[in-house]
């Protein structure tokens, strides 16, 4: 399953590691708004060139609450062994942007 929209960062900091290949890895935790009281948790790893370019240029501003447009791919649930039980979506990225952070002044008009 694909997905592609808008996430935004949670509280818990990105995890930039090298995968067991050698590759660099991005882990992070966002969570999708579907509604005032319905957020989806998910984990999104990316992977490459690509993911290192973004952490390198932007990781200063990977900011909890920070607006991300993200295409994802491999979309699954998994469930958590705790209590309450509790699921997370875990995904592959494609691709991912910052969006611009809303001007003082158009936040008040």
């Amino acid at each position: 399953m694909n997905h592609t929209g808008t996430v935004y960062l949670s509280r818990t900091p990105p995890q930039a590691t090298k995968a067991a290949c050698g590759v660099f890895q991005l882990e992070l935790l966002v969570y999708d708004r579907l509604g005032t009281h319905h957020v989806e948790p998910w984990r999104v790893t990316w992977s490459g060139q690509n993911a290192q370019r973004f952490w390198d240029d932007y990781k200063s501003e990977l900011t909890p609450g920070r607006a991300l447009v993200v295409s994802l791919e491999r979309a699954r649930i998994h469930s958590l062994v705790c209590r309450p039980p509790r699921t997370e979506m875990l995904a592959n990225v494609l691709s991912c942007a910052l969006v611009p952070a809303r001007s003082k002044e158009a936040a008040c008009a």
